[in-house]
Order: C-alpha cells, then sequence, then structure tokens
C-alpha cells in the first residue's frame, strides 16, 4: 500500500489501496481508472460511497484528477474483504449521454456548449471562429457533438485534472520537464528502466499530393515534398471533396503529413514513481530523453499517452507514452456540406395556367394538321 494515493469518494477518503491503475491517451476521450484493496477486517463504508459520486484522485496534495465512480463493487468471504473502484473521468459523462433533440439544428460551439454542457466548466483558447455553426442530429453523444463543433473552430477537446473542458491546442503552452529521461550505459544517475523505440514508416512518404475541385469544377493541386529515411520515393495522392481552395489544400496536406509522423515514431518509457519534477506525469509534457543504447531515441519528445500503476509486487510504476515534438497538429477546420437549394414550389394558380396553355396549345396542333 501507498499512503500519498487518495481517493476521495462522497466525502470519504481512502488511503490504504493494494492496486492502483491510471491510463490517458492523447486520442482516447475518456481516462480510465481503477482502485482496489483487500482488508482482512474490512471497511464500513458511508452510504455516500455509491456508483455516481463525485470522486477526486490525489498523489499527495496534487490533484490527479476528478472524476465520477462508474462502479462499486464489495466482496467479503473468510479470508477477510475485497473492494474496487473505477470510473473514467469528466468526459466518461459526455459519452453516455446524448445531446437533447435539435432535429439537425445549426448550431456554433458557444451555443451547443450553453446548451449541453451548463454544468461543466469550460475554456476555449481561441474565441476567433465561435461563429462557425454545425448540424447536431438527436442520438449524438454530448462529447462528439462538442468535439464536432469544436472541429469547425480547428480546435481539439479534452478535459484536464482540475475537470475543466478545454478546447484548443492541448500543446500550446507545454511544461518543459527540467530533468532528462537518462538510461545510460555504466552510469549511475539513471533514472529511467526501459526504452522501448518504435519507427513504423509504412504510412510515411517522401512526397505528398492533395487534388480536389473548387467551386468551379478545376482541380486544386498541393504538393510538397519531405526529408525521410526513404533512399527511393514514395508518393502518396490523396483526393479530398471538401477542399475548395489552395490553402485549405496546404493545410490538409500539412496535417496529413504531421498525423504520419506522429503514428510513425514513438517511444515507450518505464520508470519508477508517478513523479518528475516533483509533479505527476501529464499529457503535453516536453521532455529530453538521453541514451547511448539506443541512439535514434535521444531527442526531444513530448508526453501523449501514460499508464499510472500501483501493486504490492512493484510499488508506483509510470510507463510513458512520448511522441516526437511538433508532430501534433491541430483538427482541421470542419465545413458542414452545403445544403441542396429545394425546387421552388408552383402556386396552383399559376399550375392551372400551365395546364390552360399545354391544352390550347395542343389544340392548335391539332387544327394545323
Amino acid at each position: 500500500m501507498h499512503n500519498n494515493v487518495r481517493l476521495l469518494i462522497g466525502g470519504f477518503q481512502i488511503d490504504t489501496w493494494d492496486a492502483v491503475t491510471i491510463e490517458s491517451s492523447i486520442d482516447t476521450p475518456a481516462d480510465g481508472w481503477s482502485f482496489s484493496l483487500f482488508d482482512q477486517d474490512g471497511l464500513q463504508l458511508p452510504e455516500s460511497v455509491k456508483g455516481g459520486a463525485q470522486v477526486e484522485l490525489y498523489y499527495g496534495k496534487e490533484l490527479i484528477l476528478r472524476s465520477v465512480a462508474d462502479k462499486v463493487a464489495e466482496a467479503v468471504d473468510r479470508s477477510g474483504y475485497g473492494l474496487q473502484i473505477s470510473g473514467r473521468d469528466l468526459a466518461g459523462q459526455l459519452i453516455d449521454c446524448s445531446v437533447p433533440i435539435f432535429n439537425g439544428r445549426q448550431m456554433s460551439l458557444d451555443e451547443l456548449l450553453k446548451s449541453v454542457a451548463q454544468d461543466t466548466q469550460v475554456n476555449v483558447q481561441n474565441n476567433n471562429w465561435l461563429k462557425n455553426k454545425v448540424s447536431v442530429e438527436p442520438g449524438e453523444s454530448v462529447l462528439d457533438a462538442i468535439t464536432k463543433a469544436a472541429a469547425v473552430t480547428g480546435q481539439a477537446v479534452w478535459f484536464d485534472a482540475e475537470g475543466v473542458l478545454n478546447i484548443g491546442d492541448p500543446f500550446a503552452n507545454p511544461y518543459q520537464v527540467q530533468t532528462p529521461l537518462k538510461l545510460m550505459r555504466y552510469a549511475n544517475d539513471n533514472n529511467v528502466l526501459s526504452l522501448k523505440y518504435d519507427e513504423d514508416v509504412s504510412n510515411v512518404y517522401t512526397h505528398f499530393k492533395v487534388l480536389s475541385q473548387d467551386s468551379n469544377a478545376k482541380n486544386i493541386l498541393s504538393e510538397t515534398s519531405v526529408d525521410t529515411q526513404y533512399t527511393h520515393k514514395r508518393l502518396k495522392i490523396l483526393t479530398l471533396s471538401d477542399i475548395e481552395t489552395k490553402a485549405e489544400a496546404d493545410a490538409a496536406l500539412k496535417k496529413i503529413e504531421k498525423d504520419n509522423n506522429l503514428q510513425a515514431y514513438s517511444l515507450v518509457v518505464q520508470r519508477e514513481g508517478w513523479t518528475i519534477d516533483d509533479k505527476v506525469w501529464r499529457q503535453g509534457f516536453y521532455v529530453d530523453v538521453q541514451t547511448n543504447r539506443l541512439i535514434r531515441a535521444t531527442a526531444k519528445w513530448m508526453v501523449t499517452a501514460y499508464k499510472l500503476t500501483l501493486d504490492r509486487q512493484n510499488g508506483l510504476m509510470s510507463e510513458i507514452t512520448l511522441n516526437r515534438q511538433g508532430d501534433w497538429a491541430q483538427p482541421l477546420v470542419h465545413k458542414e456540406p452545403a445544403k441542396k437549394a429545394k425546387p421552388a414550389k408552383k402556386s396552383k394558380t399559376a399550375t392551372k395556367k400551365d395546364t390552360a396553355k399545354d391544352q390550347t396549345e395542343g389544340k392548335q396542333n391539332e387544327s394545323n394538321k
């Protein structure tokens, strides 16, 4: 057990956990967590400890995340008492719930947030595009609708440790970790247990071209060459039907290139403890890695995922997934498809006139034969 790891649920604190798992990833909407313990004598839980209760997770005095308990499970036998509490961060509540029925109404991000996120604290980094609108359909999850509306403004969506819904760039203001991660041969100051470097360049190309059509049905071409480890040419041509201008094609090309690089290069670090610079690991941290064991791992990286664990055998451990700094790209500005104009309905008077005209012309044609 580790007394620094505390869970506050329904106003009741528990700090005698035997096993803990907390997982977070930039490409997963909700952070998952699970706490469990075994006690021979058992615990007497108050009525406030139940599924749906408000939860706060702490490491020492630092708040790790605010959440809601999805599940509280208790078991008892002759050997003792077991308790497990699990859930997701506040994004889980927005995933589970549907938006009110808006009948496909066009809404801006600001209007949507006021309608479906009234009880959530929200921080929007860029307000310049908040008037852009998006269609909201019945049955959509609240988070999907917010994510789509945020994409209209070209921004990402995530929750932070304080439970604030952020809309913007998760790497706009990164914390630069002062302590480098080191795994050197014959060194006494290493602070890393293992490094795993992955390089999958199956989606990396030396040349990109984007084709589409503008409003005049002319092809838009944007292209670029990229320095890669390939010695031969690898061309990728993409057709994007919703691209209407050269500027949009250039932006799409830049994002495609960065997305491919984000997936291509990663480094997984395992180390003891949950902290660096006396801070619990977070997405968005920038960190330097130094090693003479894996030469390509020595670089500047950004934290895109982490897994914090506690168990009786290993104590506190962290597994941090890193990607190269600069390979993150914001969502492309989403554009709603233009609605087709409905043909104007003819009035009954006009219809009768057209019918009479056709009949008259028909009789004249018969007389001319």
